[in-house]
C-alpha cells in the first residue's frame, strides 16, 4: 500500500497510521497529560517564593506584580492583555487563600502560559513526527527544564506568553498548509494582532509567516475581502489600550518620571515605549560576543546543528519562516545588545528545537534498527539530563536564603505599630513595608511615606513612627522638630516639638530613684515564642539631667548575664536624658536573642552609666529586678 506524506510532514516522511485531520490520538493525549502534569510540579516545586532586595528596587518582575494586582498599567506599552489576565489570576486565587504569600501566586500565572506554551510544542512535535512518543517527549522535556524558558516558567515575567503565542501561530500556519481554509488566516491575523497588545517583539515572526503564505498562495494578495477583514482582526487587539488609558487617568500618581499636561499626554508617551528606545544601541560596533555564547549554551551545538538542518527538510516555506524569523530575532538582538535582548530572543529557541525534532524523526526512519534507535533515545536522555543539572541551580527559585528583600517590612510590622499609623524609614524600608501592605495585603491601614509629608500627616493626627534608620535625618529632611520615644526595638514614635507620652499600660510599676533626677517609672519583659525577648523601660525627668546617660540592660539567669544590650540614651539612642523636661517621661526598648540552649532568664538587670574622658566608666544607677510576669505577644505578622 501506498501511503503519501502530508503538506507538512517532513519530507520522506511515509506513516501508514497518520490522520491529517488529527493532531493528537489517545496515546498522545495520555502522554501529553502526563509530561504536563511532571512539569507543573516540577514548576510548583521551583516557584519564586520571594523576593531579593535588589528586585524589590525596580525591573520588570516588581512592575508586572504591582500592575497584576492593582490593574495598573506595567512598564510600556502597559501589556494590557497580560496584566488584565493576571488581575484576574491573583485575585481569584486570592478569594481561595486570603492570607497567602502573594509572590508565588503572581509567579504561578508565568507557569500557567509555560504549561500552555509546553502543550502547543508538544502537540506539533506530536504532528510532525507522525506520534513518535520517544522523540516528542525528549525534545519536549528538553525545552521545558532549558534554563530561560524554565526560570521564566516560575518567576514574575510575561516572556512565557510570548513563547505560547509564537507556538500558536507556527501551529495555525501548518494547520492552514494542510487545508488552506481562510478560517486559519483569520485566526492567524488575529492571533499576530495580539502582540499589538502584548509582547510586540512577537510579531518578528510575521514577515516570515507572511512569506510562508504568498508563497503557497500568491493570488491572496487580491482577495480584498480576506485582507479587510485580517486587518481589523489583526487590529481588534488595540481596543485593550483604552485599559491603560482609564486606569492611567484615575492614577496621576502612577505616571512616573515627566511633566505631561493631562492624561492623553501621558497615555501617548507612554505606549510610545520611549524610554525603551533611547536604551536602543543602533551602531554597528562592538560586537557582543554574549549573543552566540548565551544561544549555544541554551540549546546545546548538537541541537542548533539540528534545527537549522531540520527547518530545511521541512521544506522551502518552512525554511523561510524560520530562517527570515531568526535573521530578524538576531539583528534586533545585535542592535540591543545591551538591553534586554537575551529575553526577548526566548521564542525562537522553541523554533530551533521544532527544527531539531524534524531531524531526529529524519534519522530515526533512515535507520530502524533497534540499536540505533534505541542510542538516540539515550542521546534524547542525556540531553534532558544534563539539561536540567546545569539550569536546576539557577532556576530552583523557591525559599532562596538571599530572599530578604521583605525582611525589613516585616521586622516593623513585627512591632505591631499603632492603627492608622505612617512609617518614615530608609528607602529598603520603605518599598518592603509598600509590598507587605499594597500587594501582601498585611496591615493596609499603615502607610509608608517619605519625609516630606510628615507635615501633613502630623496636622491628621496621624500617629508618625520613625524606624531608627530613619531617625538621623527625618528631621532635617522634614523641617520639623521632631522628639522621639520607643514604639518597639526599632521603631520610634515621633512627636512635633514634644516628645509623645505613651501610658504605662502592662508595665511594672517601679518609681525608682536614679539620680541625676531621674527615675525608673516602669518596665515590661515581653516574649512571643520564637520571637525575641524585648524589655520596654521608662524613664521620667524629675529635673533636667546635668549629664547625658546610657543605658545597659541585661537578661540574668542564675545570676549570670546570658544576654545584654545597650544604648547609647533612651529611645533607641536617639533622646539623650539632659534633653528631657520635668515630668517627660521617655519610653526605650531592647530585643534580646539569648544564645541557643541558654536558660531562660529569671533576672532582669538595669545600668544607667556614663564613660568618662580617661575611658572609665561612671555608673548612675544599678538595678536589679526579679522576672515574675512576663507579657506574651504574637510578634508573626505573617498570620
Amino acid at each position: 500500500m501506498k501511503v503519501s506524506s502530508p503538506p507538512n510532514a517532513p519530507p520522506g516522511v511515509r506513516s501508514a497510521h497518520y490522520h491529517p485531520a488529527s493532531w493528537l490520538d489517545r496515546r498522545g493525549k495520555i502522554a501529553l497529560l502526563i509530561f504536563l502534569l511532571a512539569a507543573g510540579l516540577l514548576y510548583w516545586a521551583t516557584l519564586d517564593t520571594g523576593l531579593r532586595p535588589g528586585e524589590l528596587q525596580g525591573g520588570d518582575l516588581i512592575t508586572h506584580q504591582y500592575a497584576q494586582v492593582q490593574a495598573r498599567p506595567s512598564n510600556a506599552p502597559g501589556y494590557p492583555l497580560y496584566t488584565m489576565g493576571g488581575w484576574l489570576w491573583f485575585h481569584g486565587w486570592r478569594l481561595l487563600f486570603p492570607r497567602a504569600n502573594p509572590v508565588p501566586i503572581l509567579s504561578s500565572y508565568s507557569t500557567l502560559w509555560a504549561l500552555l506554551a509546553l502543550g502547543v510544542f508538544f502537540l506539533i512535535l506530536y504532528r510532525l513526527t507522525r506520534g513518535n512518543l520517544v522523540i516528542t517527549l525528549g525534545i519536549s522535556a528538553f525545552y521545558a527544564v532549558s534554563y530561560f524558558f524554565w526560570y521564566y516558567a516560575v518567576s514574575t515575567e510575561q516572556y512565557a506568553s510570548a513563547v505560547l503565542q509564537t507556538l500558536v501561530i507556527v501551529g495555525l500556519l501548518m494547520a492552514w498548509d494542510d487545508d488552506g481554509r481562510d478560517g486559519w488566516l483569520y485566526a492567524l491575523a488575529f492571533t499576530l494582532g495580539l502582540a499589538l497588545a502584548h509582547m510586540v517583539t512577537v510579531l518578528f515572526i510575521a514577515p516570515g509567516a507572511l512569506a510562508f503564505v504568498l508563497m503557497k498562495q500568491p493570488r491572496l494578495i487580491k482577495r480584498g475581502r480576506l485582507i479587510l477583514i485580517s486587518l481589523l482582526l489583526a487590529l481588534l487587539p488595540l481596543t485593550a489600550y483604552a485599559y491603560v488609558y482609564i486606569r492611567g487617568a484615575q492614577h496621576p500618581e502612577w505616571w512616573g518620571q515627566g511633566e505631561w499636561h493631562n492624561a492623553r499626554d501621558w497615555f501617548f508617551s507612554f505606549i510610545s515605549t520611549r524610554q525603551g528606545r533611547d536604551e536602543m544601541t543602533w551602531t554597528l560596533r562592538p560586537f557582543n560576543p554574549e549573543l552566540p555564547r548565551l544561544i549555544v549554551a541554551e540549546l546545546t551545538p548538537l541541537l542548533m546543528l539540528l534545527g537549522a538542518v531540520g527547518w530545511w527538510l521541512w521544506g522551502r516555506r518552512y525554511l523561510a519562516l524560520f530562517g527570515v524569523t531568526a535573521v530578524i530575532y538576531l539583528l534586533f538582538s545585535y542592535i540591543d545588545r545591551f538591553g534586554n535582548w537575551y529575553q526577548v530572543i526566548m521564542p525562537l529557541y522553541p523554533l530551533a528545537l521544532l527544527g531539531a525534532g524534524v531531524s531526529f524523526y529524519r534519522l530515526w526512519e533512515m535507520f530502524p534498527k533497534r540499536l540505533w534507535r534505541t542510542m538516540l533515545t539515550l542521546i534524547l536522555a542525556a540531553l534532558v539530563i544534563l539539561k536540567f543539572s546545569t539550569s536546576w541551580p539557577a532556576t530552583n527559585l523557591r525559599n532562596r536564603p538571599d530572599d530578604t528583600g521583605l525582611t525589613p517590612g516585616w521586622d516593623i510590622l513585627r512591632q505591631m505599630p499603632p492603627q492608622n499609623a505612617v512609617i518614615v524609614g530608609d528607602e529598603m524600608e520603605k518599598l518592603a513595608l509598600d509590598y507587605l501592605t499594597d500587594i501582601w495585603g498585611v496591615r493596609p491601614d499603615i502607610d509608608a511615606i517619605p519625609t516630606s509629608e510628615m507635615p501633613r500627616a502630623f496636622a491628621e493626627g496621624r500617629p508618625v513612627l520613625v524606624t531608627a534608620n530613619a531617625a538621623s535625618y527625618a528631621a532635617t529632611e522634614s523641617g520639623l522638630p521632631l522628639h522621639y520615644t520607643a514604639w518597639g526595638p526599632g521603631l520610634l514614635l515621633a512627636g512635633d516639638g514634644e516628645i509623645p507620652q505613651l501610658p504605662l499600660d502592662g508595665m511594672t510599676l517601679a518609681s525608682a530613684k536614679l539620680g541625676d533626677g531621674l527615675r525608673l517609672a516602669g518596665f515590661q519583659i515581653l516574649a512571643g515564642g520564637a520571637a525575641p525577648w524585648q524589655v520596654r523601660l521608662a524613664l521620667q525627668a524629675q529635673q533636667t539631667s546635668v549629664h547625658d546617660w546610657a543605658i545597659s540592660v541585661r537578661l540574668l539567669a542564675s545570676g549570670a548575664t546570658i544576654a545584654q544590650q545597650d544604648h547609647s540614651a533612651p529611645a533607641l539612642g536617639f533622646t539623650p536624658t539632659s534633653s528631657l523636661l520635668p515630668g517627660e517621661r521617655v519610653v526605650d526598648v531592647f530585643a534580646f536573642d539569648p544564645p541557643s540552649g541558654a536558660p531562660p532568664p529569671d533576672g532582669l538587670r538595669i545600668i544607667l552609666y556614663r564613660q568618662l574622658d580617661d575611658g572609665s566608666f561612671d555608673n548612675l544607677a544599678i538595678l536589679d529586678f526579679p522576672i515574675t510576669r512576663i507579657t506574651h505577644v504574637d510578634f508573626d505578622q505573617r498570620r
